[in-house]
């Protein structure tokens, strides 16, 4: 949907912000109608430009202390056959197909560094068709999804 306006540009930052605001309340804080509200937050869902609403989690508190970036070199015209399983490997929360030397990009959770080395060292290296990796642990993080994006 590429005809958003600045209502809707509003609209998508403030359901960023706080996912649970409800219809009148955005009415309100974007000064249009409940009725205006509600048909674009509809038309934002039907359209696809909104596909859900989710509990931002903060990982530390569930006892995934150890973030990490994964990226895999696999074998050339296999990186459709291997989403499905690197999207399985444990802890993995994130998983984006590249350009360049790297084809995936992972972004892999998990609770204490030997779990994350089992994942990264055990088992990545079982799938057939990964020909390398390299992992780099985060060292501190700054989630920017609940900020504005035109703002």
């Amino acid at each position: 949907m590429s005809n958003l306006d600045d209502i809707d540009r509003e609209m998508i930052d403030a359901l960023r912000a706080d996912g649970r605001i409800s219809a009148p309340a955005l009415s309100e804080q974007l000064s249009i109608g409940r009725a205006t509200a509600y048909n674009r937050l509809d038309r934002l869902l039907d359209s696809g430009v909104i596909d859900g609403f989710s509990a931002r989690v903060v990982p530390a508190a569930v006892g995934l202390t150890v973030s990490a970036l994964v990226m895999i070199d696999v074998r050339q015209g296999r990186w459709r056959d291997l989403r499905s399983e690197l999207r399985a490997l444990p802890g993995v929360e994130w998983l984006g197909v590249a350009t360049g030397r790297y084809d995936f990009v992972l972004l892999v959770r998990a609770a204490s560094l030997e779990h994350l080395r089992d994942v990264a060292l055990h088992e990545l290296q079982q799938i057939d068709g990964v020909r390398s990796a390299e992992t780099i642990v985060l060292l501190d993080e700054i989630d920017q999804r609940h900020h504005p994006i035109w703002s």
